[in-house]
């Protein structure tokens, strides 16, 4: 008459089952998500690089010659405006002595800011190109140095905020084999044009993704300096070259380095000058004609030197790497 109760609950064994199938579902499904996300982040680096390299020709289309990595200030010329003093500072002092500021970083007379910010490099150079000639304009040096710019990071590494109390970034300019024979040069030996890359603009290297370590995010020598006034040095521009830790691989781009091992680092701060990136596979470089291409890990060596260079006279296809 009454029939048989009805069951509200689940038991222990049928919610072990459960939750286990749940589980076996976001475990198959994780692996999926993770790997679009990488998708997104690495289609979203590679207009980045594509901004930058159109910031590139617009500079190039407003002035005649192309940006450069700025300059230190004991690197000649001299600015015009560095008093006899400082300049026989700098003749005095080691070329080795790192301590000495003139080293390290561009001569800042005091002036209108066009004079104050003539050394500086690249990524600042091209900001009204980049929709960012506010900032450009703006008159507070600290305050330009130390502002975020969210298409110089690339999201697969880190989000566009001040690390150490500094804003960087994640991409730098190609000075070839070198640091003379990219397509970014050392402010004083230039400048160059499009016209000086006489291997082709399809296959030199203009701007790509730059190697660091992530457990010194804004303290290793190469990103421990703001993205607007690090001077010619590491956090702006990258050489076909090959790491400690990678002995092997022969001026390919590497995998950003996880945890600094000591016993090849003695200095755990100290700088990388290759290309690298946070992405499983590879890098994003943005080629001197504005095409954005993906380069593997590894590549081959020689090519990928080629792809560096911009007037060897050794020309190289995506398809040689």
């Amino acid at each position: 008459m009454f029939g048989r109760p009805v069951r509200l609950g689940l038991t222990l064994s049928e919610l072990l089952i459960a939750i286990a199938l749940i589980a076996l579902v976001i475990g198959f499904l994780l692996p999926s998500v993770q790997k679009i996300r990488e998708m997104s982040n690495r289609v979203a680096c590679a207009n980045h690089l594509k901004q930058l390299g159109l910031g590139f020709h617009r500079f190039q289309d407003t002035h005649g010659y192309l940006p450069d990595g700025g300059k230190n200030e004991c690197d000649l010329p001299y600015h015009p405006l560095m008093p006899p003093d400082r300049r026989a500072r700098c003749e005095a002092a080691d070329p080795g002595d790192l301590n000495y500021p003139g080293r390290t970083r561009p001569y800042q007379p005091d002036g209108p800011a066009d004079l104050r910010r003539s050394e500086w490099s690249w990524p600042y150079q091209i900001l009204p190109f980049i929709e960012q000639r506010e900032l450009f304009a703006n008159d507070d040096d600290r305050l330009v140095a130390r502002t975020p710019i969210n298409v110089y990071h690339c999201p697969s590494r880190r989000p566009a905020q001040l690390y150490a109390r500094h804003a960087t970034i994640d991409y730098a300019g190609c000075a070839g084999s070198n640091g003379s024979n990219g397509i970014v040069v050392q402010q004083g030996t230039g400048p160059i044009s499009f016209a000086n890359v006489t291997d082709g603009l399809s296959s030199t290297v203009m701007i790509g993704e730059k190697r660091i370590k992530l457990d010194r995010l804004g303290v290793s020598h190469h990103d421990n300096e703001s993205w607007a006034n690090p001077g010619w040095d590491c956090e702006i521009y990258r050489v076909a070259t090959n790491d400690l830790d990678r002995p092997a691989t022969d001026r390919g781009p590497s995998p950003d380095i996880a945890v600094t091992d000591p016993t090849i680092f003695p200095d755990i701060n100290s700088g990388l000058f290759q290309f690298g990136s946070s992405h499983p596979k590879g890098i994003n470089v943005v080629m001197g004609d504005g095409a954005v291409r993906f380069i593997r890990f590894s590549p081959n060596p020689k090519a990928f030197l080629r792809y560096c260079v911009r007037n060897d006279g050794e020309q190289c296809s995506a398809n040689d790497l």
